[in-house]
């Protein structure tokens, strides 16, 4: 299998190497494994993208001042946005590609892989473990559908998984990846971090920024959140349906890519409602019924600023996005029925009565009208969300202690 997988990734390197670089962007160079050299023997932290990078954000904050030094790579473009917005000087991730990965552990000689949730790359794991360089998953997850695909390709990894150390998310999460082959006693379970991710800096004038472009008569805000492909049109239908009774209810929309910041200005404008898009002038003067979020960094904000969140990714077969940031804020969390990627955050918060699942646009828009007419009902959905974050802090500290314990350094303080 691992002679199959580097004949693949041979013949594709070329390819996924313009892939990345077209889509993704990031430095050429460091797509092909020249990643700066590094005499300090940094712990490495990969991330994918946007909410991978959070965690590692938050990670490096606890991790500052231990005397380990960072180098955090990216994958994706807004995940090396949101990196450089957070103060690092992120690198991009190398093609996963055998001579790509040998040459940037080479070039970075990390005491420490860290890997934040999903990212078992087999070429980068597998030339880790051949340079002795221990690698650790953080927030591990595998969700079954994750755990029955990566199955399919387990005689890749070979006995290369003996050098990798899982901290997962819960026991079930754990118990995925010893059934892929990591030892038991390589596995804890240290928490969820999400629940220890808050508003990043500058949280408060971002969102008095946005309350600038609402009209003076203020009303009934709602926020849709990390929206994917596929479910723009039933939100913005939701909200279409809403408007009928409540004429004055305004939506921030914020879709997961920004390329699709046109297509949900158009799908409003298609249903008779204005839309502006928050880079635009024209959202300042406030006489808009949809507000397009187009820029990086803004969604705690806008959830801040609203008095209901939907997120998105959950009205569509993909897992779902983080409902944990708006339940943090205090604000009613409302998601459609696919939340396989937050399963257990998703549980939580409705069993507590934190959260609303919903299945269609009438079913979000008849919850929406409930809590626009009953202020009572959002504070108390709110606080029931903002206990159950407050119940599961911790696993960031606990994460932190098993990056120092492997890669040496100043044990860190909560």
């Amino acid at each position: 299998m691992w002679v199959l997988y580097r004949l693949l990734t041979l013949l594709a390197g070329l390819p996924w190497l313009l892939y990345l670089r077209s889509r993704h962007g990031g430095c050429l160079g460091h797509r092909l494994g020249l990643l700066p050299v590094r005499a300090d023997r940094p712990v490495w932290v990969q991330a994918v993208s946007v909410g991978e990078v959070r965690l590692a954000l938050a990670l490096a904050s606890l991790l500052e001042g231990r005397g380990l030094p960072l180098l955090l790579t990216a994958t994706t473009a807004a995940g090396l946005a949101l990196a450089a917005k957070g103060g690092r000087e992120p690198s991009a991730f190398p093609a996963d590609v055998p001579w790509a990965a040998r040459r940037a552990l080479r070039r970075v000689r990390p005491r420490l892989l860290v890997l934040v949730e999903t990212e078992l790359w087999p070429g980068l794991v597998r030339a880790a473990a051949r340079e002795g360089i221990p690698v650790l998953v953080v927030n591990g997850r595998l969700s079954d559908r994750s755990l029955a695909r990566t199955l399919l390709f387990r005689g890749v990894f070979g006995r290369v998984l003996a050098n990798v150390r899982v901290a997962a998310r819960s026991p079930e999460h754990g118990e995925r990846f010893v059934r892929l082959g990591v030892p038991r006693e390589n596995v804890g379970v240290a928490g969820n971090m999400k629940y220890d991710l808050r508003p990043p800096e500058g949280f408060e004038a971002q969102t008095a920024e946005l309350r600038r472009l609402l009209p003076e008569a203020g009303g009934f805000l709602w926020v849709a959140g990390s929206v994917r492909e596929g479910e723009e049109a039933t939100v913005l239908e939701a909200h279409r349906l809403l408007r009928q009774k409540h004429p004055g209810a305004r939506l921030v929309v914020a879709p997961r890519h920004l390329d699709r910041t046109d297509r949900c200005a158009g799908e409003a404008s298609s249903r008779g409602m204005t839309a502006a898009r928050r880079s635009d002038s024209a959202a300042a003067r406030g006489g808009w019924d949809v507000l397009v979020l187009d820029t990086l960094g803004e969604l705690w904000a806008a959830y801040g600023l609203g008095q209901a969140a939907f997120v998105g990714g959950s009205l569509v077969p993909l897992g779902g996005q983080n409902p944990l940031e708006p339940a943090a804020l205090e604000r009613p969390v409302l998601f459609g029925p696919s939340m396989e990627n937050f399963a257990d955050e998703a549980a939580n918060l409705l069993e507590a009565g934190g959260a609303v699942r919903v299945e269609s646009a009438g079913a979000l828009a008849a919850e929406l009208a409930r809590l626009l007419a009953d202020a009572r009902a959002r504070s108390i959905m709110g606080a029931a969300g903002r206990a159950v974050v407050a119940a599961h802090r911790g696993a960031a500290d606990r994460v932190a202690l098993a990056v120092v314990t492997l890669a040496g350094g100043a044990t860190p303080t909560a």
